[in-house]
């Protein structure tokens, strides 16, 4: 499937999904109970996920939630973290932001500290903040090629000096069925991006869906297979080897759901929390500023 359909038809059904509580979205995840509490009503009633990889955040680190939707996931990490550390939540829906920007000072006042924060972003991209493109775009709209060729220089600049998320500012990436939604020709920035983000010595903690064999690719032309968490999806073996081609190491299986989520076409589709490490690495070094001030990834300089 064309990536632009891809992404537009994850959007639209997590657009739909912020509005209207879709079963086919999530697994059947227990969360600590207490931690719930003090999370309005509207965040955890139009939350998706498949697994809780907040439970492997600790006190005082900078977490960084990949698709936080309406938030659950970042307001759960907020009261671990405490008030001497920092949630970034990173979404792509404007509906989904919408709820989680709502709940966020509620959340706030509750936990007598604000440290939560929700940007606009592709999660294959943590380069480029879509609000700030917004801004850029009404400044300075595309009416013919000239233009088109001064915005693309802007952006350039853009991912330069006002990255949506900075080279090694993070000690956790959390992410919660989201990695699979990404499409397939995106999905080896995505794991470069999570390590890009990541200080050194810090880790990813994902909870997403695999499956037991290879996805057709009819099945991967499927919008509705593709949207809802099934035919993105990795075999566990290539979801941590991708892992392993960004650099990372120290790659475990927190948790394997014994029983699939569903199980399609004769393919069962699961529930995996991995944890992986970056640390010195032959594969991929740490990305360093230039000495012009902007970031080594493709898209920069």
């Amino acid at each position: 499937m064309n990536p632009l359909h891809t992404e537009s038809a994850v959007k639209s059904r997590y657009a739909a999904g912020a509005r209207v509580f879709e079963q086919q979205l999530c697994c059947a995840v227990q969360y600590r109970p207490e931690l719930l509490k003090i999370i309005p009503a509207e965040v955890i009633e139009r939350d998706y996920g498949c697994g809780d990889p907040s439970q492997h955040v600790h006190p005082g680190e900078t977490v960084l939630d990949l698709g936080s939707g309406t938030g659950k996931i970042c307001f759960i990490a907020a009261q671990i973290v405490g008030p001497t550390g920092r949630v970034i939540g990173i979404d792509m829906t404007d509906e989904m932001l919408a709820v989680a920007r709502r709940a966020a000072p509620v959340v706030a006042e509750r936990l007598g500290y604000a440290t939560v924060e929700f940007r606009k972003g592709r999660i294959q991209d943590l380069e480029l903040d879509l609000e700030k493109l917004d801004e850029l775009l009404v400044s300075s709209p595309i009416t013919d090629a000239t233009s088109f060729l001064a915005v693309e220089e802007m952006v350039k600049e853009l991912r330069c000096t006002q990255p949506l998320v900075a080279d090694q500012s993070v000690d956790v990436v959390v992410s919660n069925c989201v990695l699979n939604l990404v499409a397939t020709s995106a999905k080896r920035d995505l794991f470069s991006e999570i390590f890009r983000v990541l200080k050194n010595g810090g880790r990813a903690v994902i909870s997403d869906i695999v499956s037991d064999q290879d996805v057709p690719v009819a099945m991967q032309q499927d919008p509705e297979l593709w949207s809802g968490c099934i035919s993105g999806a990795l075999t566990e073996t290539s979801f941590i080897e991708a892992f392993t081609q960004a650099g990372f190491n120290s790659i475990r299986i927190l948790k394997r759901d014994a029983e699939p989520w569903r199980t399609v076409n004769g393919i069962d589709f699961r529930s995996v929390t991995l944890e992986a490490t970056k640390g010195a690495s032959r594969n991929q070094p740490s990305p360093t500023p230039t000495e012009t001030g902007c970031c080594t990834g493709s898209s920069c300089c």
